[in-house]
């Protein structure tokens, strides 16, 4: 019966994905960022939160995308879940807030009672950081976070206290005499089916993505496609390019990038060499469900921004630095030409 189904009706879904969803289109993105970051300034939004921090005392790591799955061959997650744990027991024990960027559970593939008894692991080695250093955005293919009575019935018996996901996160961080100003979000906005109104996102949490998950349909989206990836990068760098010293980091394409202008496809690096004619205004910290076990992400600590990996090992698994930048650096790199 699946079968038959999934014949009928795999077609006409795919379409309504790629028209709806996959193919960034620049002013609907430019519209929806431009839209959560003046609604995330004001202090009445509960949908974002806004956080000061001192680059002298404070360190931060950012990761995204684990696409945690139930352990079955279609799990994502199930080869970077060591790593994973590895790295958040060794920020947690260094000190670090982690800040944790949306697409944490694959709702497109599995159920919510699929996953998390599955992940018990990564779900207590996250829980360790909260409520204090734990910040958490929702992302398109765990868009079910934004519907805060899900939130609390889901995710209740893994955090000790009521855990808020938000759409968007400002860090106020304080660099010497001056203030960096870091927008962090999953990087989704534009996405017409999972970016919009709470009526519409229920609807995709709730029955959308149930029929993707009976129809076993594999839908191509950014994080799928390189040349999707490109695009959705190069209109996040343009939208950040905008502003006024402000730093956008993202998650969504899976694309590690640093300083909006090296890009990093894995296994492997491909930089472009043309990096410092632009304007470090975007960052993407990649995901944690590479296929050969890697996870990459972003620190901000010790008066530096880093792009790290960290290398699936045999014995354990060992962190790379893959780019790094003072942030003194940065701020005066953003504010040129003003």
């Amino acid at each position: 019966m699946r079968n038959f189904w999934k014949y009928l009706f795999a077609k006409p879904l795919r379409w309504v994905a790629m028209y709806f969803s996959a193919r960034p289109k620049k002013e609907i993105i430019f519209r929806s960022l431009s839209h959560l970051y003046d609604t995330a300034i004001k202090p009445t939004d509960d949908n974002c939160i806004i956080v000061d921090a001192d680059a002298s005392l404070h360190k931060i790591v950012i990761f995204s995308d684990q696409h945690k799955g139930n352990k079955t061959w279609a799990d994502d997650f199930l080869a970077s879940e060591k790593t994973y744990i590895t790295a958040l027991r060794h920020y947690n024990k260094e000190g670090y807030t982690y800040i944790n960027l949306g697409d944490c559970e694959e709702l497109w593939k599995f159920k919510a009672t699929e996953i998390l008894p599955n992940n018990e692991g990564s779900m207590a080695a996250e829980a360790a950081f909260h409520p204090d250093r734990y910040f958490r955005t929702f992302g398109n293919h765990d868009v079910l976070w934004k519907n805060k009575l899900d939130v609390q019935l889901v995710l209740k018996n893994y955090f000790k206290t009521p855990l808020k996901v938000y759409e968007g996160i400002i860090f106020r961080i304080k660099i010497g005499e001056q203030n960096l100003e870091v927008f962090l979000t999953h990087g989704h906005q534009g996405d017409l089916m999972s970016d919009n109104n709470s009526f519409s996102t229920w609807v995709v949490a709730h029955i959308w993505m149930p029929m993707q998950r009976y129809l076993r349909i594999n839908i191509n989206v950014p994080s799928k496609d390189y040349t999707l990836r490109n695009e959705h990068n190069q209109i996040m760098h343009e939208w950040s390019n905008s502003r006024d010293n402000l730093l956008l980091i993202t998650g969504h394409t899976h694309q590690p990038v640093f300083a909006s202008g090296r890009y990093f496809n894995h296994p492997g690096t491909k930089i472009r060499t043309n990096a410092d004619e632009i304007k470090p205004c975007y960052f993407n910290a990649g995901c944690c469900c590479f296929s050969d076990g890697d996870i990459t992400g972003i620190e901000i600590s010790d008066g530096m921004i880093r792009l790290v990996k960290w290398q699936s090992k045999k014995e354990q698994p060992e962190r790379i630095v893959l780019e790094e930048m003072a942030l003194k650096q940065l701020l005066e790199d953003l504010n040129k030409g003003k």
